[in-house]
């Protein structure tokens, strides 16, 4: 129709521009769905649904860095989309085809779990992915698969995070502290009319510690700790994402207590419209029934960086909403001693706590980031330096050339063993704090101080 010959057109384009230097992701995908629309014109269903497997996949991957809400959403349509397109080109391929057309549809192997980022981000934390469901499975056997799917979300290994390594969030760790931990240490005190939280939502601006937060009740809990996000439920097969929703909810119950980690909720369960596709529709509506039913001795923890795009529904579900605001001063100090770690350094006392005051709007991971610029300097003066003179204890460290027993050499002709590396000093924060920008705008700051005015629990702003 005329909207499918639009959507080509636009997805030529695009694959056009690429071709001037490396595409983007979200390029990239599309590039893929329209050698997709060109074997499906050529009658080629085979190749079609695998390069449509494939682009769907590399556009629901290209979401999670996609900062703008509005092409997020976008990208979820199109996306939805061509899982329709794909799923009636197999209708119309029909049951006839042969069993080696069939080989050449079956999706890849199972990606293993996703490497450990450092505490993004905002982001996520060392979890473990849902192998993605085989597209030639049997449909007897779906049930089965989509329940060993699961498997693979339950963290098998806790996290390294503890509480004291979450600075500041007083609010939100006594939320979890009371949604996670108490009903599960001393199950006795939740009788009667006194029930546990259901569900809780963490919100707050990307890179303050939400998926932290996560991973220290993930280690402070024995609890099933079941680790999921948006890409792990969502299949390209009709009825398939509902069947993995209903999977991950069964297991948890088979495992209480449990808890079900939701990263980047909004993504799964953004508010719904008229033009939504069927399958996200029915997608959500699977997860609403689910998260109503949920039994004692299962928790929903979510985590968004936009509350406000969540379904009302789905928010009133979350019985608890947590704000995780930007780090306050002593916060800020907690971070940049964590960050600093074993380090050598010349700062104070007095020193750091004047960073942490200069370092006002910026998050955790802003926080991050700036240590780390600082730690890099002595290496940069290494790199710079063109003498060095050896210390009593043999080792060679970086000097000016007038000072005495400076020898011309360069970093690569020191030996590694023998080299000093310059401590880290205040004008190396001085310099990293005048390079470091926040990466929350203001205007983001008050739509959440908004949200929580309207929709947060518990919290004051």
């Amino acid at each position: 129709d005329k909207s499918a010959i639009l959507w080509r057109r636009g997805s030529l384009a695009l694959g056009s521009m690429s071709q001037a230097g490396p595409p983007s992701p979200h390029k990239a995908a599309l590039i893929i769905l329209n050698d997709a629309t060109r074997a499906e014109e050529a009658g080629d269903a085979p190749t079609a649904l695998s390069l449509y497997e494939s682009g769907v996949q590399a556009l629901l991957a290209s979401i999670r860095c996609e900062v703008d809400a509005g092409v997020a959403q976008s990208m979820r349509s199109k996306a939805a989309e061509c899982l329709e397109r794909a799923e009636a080109l197999k209708r119309r391929a029909g049951p006839s085809r042969s069993n080696s057309t069939r080989t050449l549809q079956r999706r890849p192997a199972p990606l293993p779990p996703r490497p450990a980022p450092l505490p993004r981000r905002g982001g996520g934390g060392p979890s473990a992915s849902l192998p993605g469901p085989s597209a030639a499975r049997p449909v007897e056997k779906g049930s089965d698969e989509a329940a060993a799917a699961v498997e693979g979300a339950i963290l098998s290994e806790k996290p390294d995070v503890r509480w004291d390594d979450v600075a500041g969030l007083a609010d939100a760790k006594a939320a979890l502290h009371e949604a996670a931990v108490l009903p599960i240490r001393f199950p006795d005190l939740f009788t009667g009319a006194r029930q546990p939280w259901r569900g809780v939502l963490l919100y707050g601006p990307p890179g303050t510690g939400k998926s932290h937060l996560a991973k220290a009740v993930a280690t402070e809990v024995a609890a099933t700790f079941f680790s999921v996000s948006s890409s792990d439920l969502v299949s390209k097969w009709v009825g398939e994402s509902e069947k993995q929703v209903r999977a991950l909810f069964e297991s948890a119950e088979r495992r209480k207590p449990a808890i079900i980690f939701i990263d980047e909720v909004d993504a799964l369960a953004s508010a719904r419209s008229e033009n939504e596709a069927e399958a996200s529709r029915r997608l959500k509506n699977e997860l609403l029934v689910r998260m109503s039913g949920v039994g004692q001795g299962v928790l929903v923890l979510g985590a968004t960086n936009v509350p406000w795009e969540l379904d009302p529904a789905v928010r009133r579900r979350f019985e608890r909403r947590v704000y995780v605001p930007l780090p306050d001063e002593e916060a800020r100090l907690t971070l940049l001693k964590l960050h600093l770690g074993s380090t050598p350094h010349s700062l104070s006392e007095q020193q750091l706590r004047a960073l942490s005051r200069r370092t006002a709007g910026l998050s955790g991971a802003d926080l991050s980031v700036l240590v780390r610029d600082a730690l890099m300097a002595p290496l940069r003066e290494l790199q710079s330096a063109t003498h060095f003179r050896q210390l009593t204890d043999g080792c060679w460290a970086p000097c000016k050339p007038s000072e005495r027993g400076a020898k011309k050499l360069s970093l690569l002709e020191v030996p590694a063993q023998a080299l000093r590396t310059p401590p880290v000093t205040h004008a190396h924060f001085d310099a990293a704090v005048e390079r470091c920008r926040p990466t929350v705008a203001q205007s983001e700051l008050a739509r959440h101080e908004q949200f929580t005015r309207e929709f947060g629990a518990g919290n004051a702003v």
